[in-house]
């Protein structure tokens, strides 16, 4: 009677088999990892400049509604001040300036529209006011997002309507 060896006839992975495919196993863990993090970093970044977006275009939108239901407008030293109409009371006097910090924004009445952001760093490089007639107002504003270094720009022209009530 003939005994057959323990690994006789047997198949499977011998150790030659694991030595050659281990590195093909790390390299392509390897680079499925780098290219998630690739994707997560692009990401970030796309909602990091989504903030940018939506911080100027907020402030913007705030300085439009107030100059469209104005009674009048003034600029001085950089800063925009709209006498709006109130719904009952007499009008009120609101101020809109770019700070000075190190890292400028822009405020409402000494309160922050724009600047903190937990997805990147976010300063306002412009803000611009300009009279172009009696009842018309130019706005301009840039904002940068330090982390990807993308710039966001907005621009309108604002007229406001007599009172007449």
């Amino acid at each position: 009677m003939t005994r057959s060896g323990r690994c006789g006839g047997e198949s499977g992975a011998g150790l030659l088999e694991l030595v050659v495919a281990m590195p093909l196993v790390v390299l392509l863990s390897a680079g499925l990892a780098a290219s998630f993090a690739f994707g997560l970093r692009a990401y970030l970044f796309l909602l990091s400049d989504w903030a940018l977006q939506e911080q100027v275009s907020y402030a913007m939108e705030r300085m439009t509604t107030d100059l469209r239901y104005a009674e009048d407008a003034k600029i001085e030293n950089g800063r925009l001040r709209i006498l709006c109409r109130a719904v009952s009371g007499s009008p009120q006097w609101v101020a809109y300036e770019r700070t000075q910090e190190a890292r400028p924004r822009i405020r409402r009445d000494s309160q922050p529209l724009t600047g903190e952001s937990t997805l990147g760093e976010i300063v306002m490089r412009r803000f611009e006011a300009e009279r172009i007639d009696t009842k018309t107002v130019f706005l301009r504003l840039v904002g940068e997002n330090l982390l990807t270094g993308q710039t966001y720009e907005l621009e309108t022209a604002v007229t406001w309507a007599e009172t007449g009530i």
